[in-house]
């Protein structure tokens, strides 16, 4: 006889799990509008507030740092309490802390907003992908998350063309960047509003019947007689006691744990930096003007899409962790490219603030050949760790503490990208973009090794329910 899992796990794709990644997908888009936009925004501020470097890394690194302790926060009590209990909260922090952010005043409230608008994001990731991952069917499980994710870059995009549209506005237009985010969260704040308990949460807490109910909701053609004859074998199902959480650093879970942590760490160290400061970096590498350097910025998102979608296609064929070793690899002889060119560009001496500086003078072939560097760097990354990562947080763990262990390698990764964000723009100044692009490349070499050594394979494989 089968059980409420089996069925879940071969159920078809119905109306209930496309409006589930609906309502995942657009959370996910606001993540990567929010994130980016800051990007756009720092190109009028900077000027007007007068921002220096450390300035700069604590308003791109605020929202990093709150979705640090909001991904904590939110998958602990997500596992404790259902996936339910804040999947609304989490986006009505969202929109009220993007209110604020258009309404700062200085830069300090500016990044007390941004904080709590990163909790707000940090504790959607893994309410998000857990509630994607136990819904869905076994063999759509990749697919489905990996399209959905990838809305990320969708918002990133969004947040680009806002971005360049906007900044010609004026020096105020900054706030009307805040706010072109803040709309869409009332949209998913309805989307979610009815949406059912996952079925796992239930079963783990014993409350077959209510699991029941759902299923009915995800599969609608199941007869009475099949409900009673599944909630017959679901009754008979010996439950072991509860999983700690400590689970997750003990024998069992250890190399899982440092599997989904520590590429992540990396990703998100080398990812955010040439992700979040496109435009500056852009204007390093001999891009001049800010429309410019938006409109790379644009391009060089966009091309996220073309190792996205064939990854999206392919992962339940294919499996997770090949991409993600390949990305990393691939990723990093991008930037290693980039690094390189820049160093090999003759440079002049010009005087700037009363001492000498040595400014690279590039040719249009070398600006031709590190954008195509960049361009080979984000599409293996999105063909990769970029999406990968997220998946497999999601399916390692058991029902118990599978938000909670997603949730930690959220805040893992998210130290990597405070260090990005916050550290990186100051380093840049002292050691110069080349050198950096070359540090990058290393690390994202790094993020490939680590994933083949870590290596644990959900593809097609049943989530774990105790």
């Amino acid at each position: 006889m089968s059980t409420i899992l089996d069925e879940m796990n071969q159920a078809p794709m119905t109306a209930l799990h496309r409006r589930l990644a609906r309502s995942a997908g657009l959370g996910i888009f606001l993540d990567g509008y929010d994130i980016m936009i800051i990007g756009a925004v720092l190109l009028l501020l900077k000027p007007l507030w007068h921002l220096d470097a450390h300035a700069v890394g604590w308003l791109g690194s605020a929202a990093l740092a709150g979705a640090f302790a909001g991904a904590l926060i939110g998958g602990r009590i997500a596992d404790r309490f259902g996936r339910k209990a804040i999947y609304l909260i989490d986006l009505i922090t969202f929109f009220l802390a993007a209110l604020l952010c258009a309404s700062a005043w200085n830069i300090t409230s500016l990044v007390v907003f941004r904080f709590l608008l990163g909790v707000g994001i940090g504790a959607d990731y893994p309410l998000s992908a857990t509630y994607m991952a136990e819904f869905m069917p076994t063999v759509k499980r990749g697919g489905v998350i990996t399209w959905t994710f990838g809305l990320w870059t969708a918002g990133a995009i969004f947040a680009g063309l806002v971005g360049f549209t906007l900044v010609h506005l004026g020096p105020w237009a900054w706030r009307l960047m805040f706010l072109v985010g803040a709309a869409p969260a009332l949209l998913v704040v309805w989307l979610r509003r009815s949406l059912p308990e996952s079925p796992r949460w239930y079963l783990r807490r014993g409350q077959v019947e209510k699991a029941t109910q759902v299923l009915q909701q995800l599969v609608p053609g199941l007869s009475d007689s099949q409900v009673s004859t599944i909630l017959a074998a679901q009754v008979q199902t010996i439950h072991t006691p509860p999983v700690p959480v400590r689970v997750l650093f003990g024998r069992r879970f250890l190399r899982a744990t440092l599997f989904v942590c520590l590429p992540w760490f990396v990703m998100d160290l080398v990812g955010y930096y040439v992700t979040i400061y496109i435009p500056q970096i852009l204007g390093h590498l001999g891009f001049h003007g800010s429309s410019s350097k938006l409109l790379g910025s644009m391009i060089l998102s966009a091309s996220f899409l073309i190792g996205y979608i064939p990854l999206a296609l392919l992962v339940d064929q294919i499996g997770r962790v090949w991409p993600q070793i390949l990305g990393f690899i691939g990723g990093g002889v991008g930037l290693g490219i980039v690094g390189l060119t820049a160093l090999e560009s003759p440079t002049k001496a010009v005087i700037h603030g009363g001492t000498v500086e040595q400014v690279a003078m590039f040719s249009t072939a070398a600006i031709v050949i590190m954008f195509a560097g960049m361009l080979i760097s984000q599409i293996l990354n999105s063909f990769g760790p970029g999406n990968t990562t997220y998946l497999l947080a999601s399916e390692v763990y058991p029902t118990d503490v599978r938000a909670t262990g997603h949730g930690f390698a959220t805040a893992f990764s998210r130290l990597g990208a405070v260090a990005s964000t916050f550290f990186l723009p100051m380093v840049e100044q002292h050691i110069g973009t080349p050198v950096l692009m070359l540090w990058l490349a290393g690390g994202s070499i790094l993020g490939g090794v680590l994933t083949w050594f870590l290596r644990v394979e959900t593809t097609c494989q049943p989530l774990l329910q105790e």
